[in-house]
């Protein structure tokens, strides 16, 4: 029978808004939180370069998440990210009672057989492993076909479509979650990844859900939706969706939870809806652009569309430093005319 498992990503798609800087203490009062409003999927954080030993929710090695999860408890399992590009810094040790559960490794569609083949390393070691295909609508018909054969001959515990440009519409959703269940393995559980550039997160993981199935199926979400620029689904809107089906969540509990340690994070810092993401998932591109352009002094809306506009198509998938340099130059210029 489909079970619908929320995994919550608070402690790592929010690091993105306060660079993982939520102190051991308080990233140990959320996961107390999560687990006690009744989620039973905890991401605790991701694999990085200079992360602050007990600050941090980015690590440099699984040792340094040993702390967050002093107070686990067996009927949950805890999750971290693994981003392919960064893979090679780390040496993921054989799975214990002291590592994580779950190793979510994330990867851009050119990084996917280098992908297949650390997600087996992965699994040898004892991990569930989780694969994100990022930015899943850049895979024509024929490249998703090939991918989730190699997928099925991996059988890892759970695939992802994620919408890491958040510019699908739950119509999308449906037709691609429909193509992928036509062809994956009827083991291995299906996930999705939301993004809220277009406030259309928690509408596609609602399609998500009630796609038909008879797979358990992930849906990701986070604290009052924190994470990287308009942020994610917000897991309290998951929850009080699921609990009119059957009350399985303290919503209270919740709440609590993110006014006493998520609140005062988006009073300091913010993350949600602005035109400027909403600008990049309109020209189906990377939210980074937004932020490089932003952050270099484009912060006229109108300019900041233009901006955009210089960036060619080819360019769109990830951040190009020099064309978006170029970009900034010449939209300065006009600016100034």
């Amino acid at each position: 029978m489909k079970k619908i498992y929320v995994l919550d990503c608070t402690l790592r798609d929010g690091g993105y808004v306060n660079n993982w800087e939520f102190g051991y203490d308080v990233a140990k009062k959320i996961i107390d939180g999560l687990y006690e409003s009744g989620i039973r999927v905890i991401e605790i954080g991701i694999m990085g370069k200079n992360g602050e030993l007990g600050k941090s929710t980015k690590f440099t090695s699984l040792k340094d998440a040993e702390p967050l999860l002093e107070n686990r408890k067996k009927d949950c399992k805890y999750a971290i990210m693994l981003n392919q590009a960064e893979a090679g810094n780390f040496d993921i040790p054989v799975r214990s009672e002291k590592t994580v559960d779950m190793i979510r490794l994330a990867y851009f569609k050119a990084e996917r057989q280098n992908a297949m083949i650390l997600a087996k390393s992965l699994k040898d070691k004892g991990y569930e492993v989780f694969l994100q295909a990022m930015a899943t609508f850049m895979y024509s018909d024929d490249e998703m076909d090939s991918m989730l054969a190699q997928i099925n001959n991996l059988a890892p515990q759970a695939f992802y479509i994620v919408d890491s440009f958040s510019n699908l519409f739950p119509e999308d959703i449906v037709k691609m979650a429909k193509n992928v269940l036509s062809k994956l393995d009827k083991h291995i559980d299906f996930g999705f990844h939301a993004h809220n550039n277009i406030q259309m997160a928690f509408a596609n993981a609602i399609a998500f859900m009630n796609v038909e199935s008879d797979r358990n199926i992930y849906i990701d979400g986070s604290i009052y939706g924190m994470g990287r620029g308009a942020g994610n689904v917000p897991v309290e809107l998951l929850v009080d969706y699921l609990n009119k089906k059957e009350k399985l969540y303290n919503l209270e509990v919740l709440l609590k939870t993110y006014q006493d340690y998520v609140k005062p994070i988006f009073e300091q810092y913010f993350w949600g809806y602005t035109h400027p993401y909403f600008l990049t998932a309109s020209k189906d591109m990377n939210s980074v652009y937004g932020w490089y352009f932003m952050n270099n002094g484009i912060n006229d809306i109108v300019q900041l569309n233009k901006a955009l506009d210089m960036i060619k198509d080819t360019s769109k998938y990830t951040l190009m430093k020099d064309e978006a340099a170029e970009a900034v130059k010449k939209s300065k210029v006009k600016i100034n005319e």
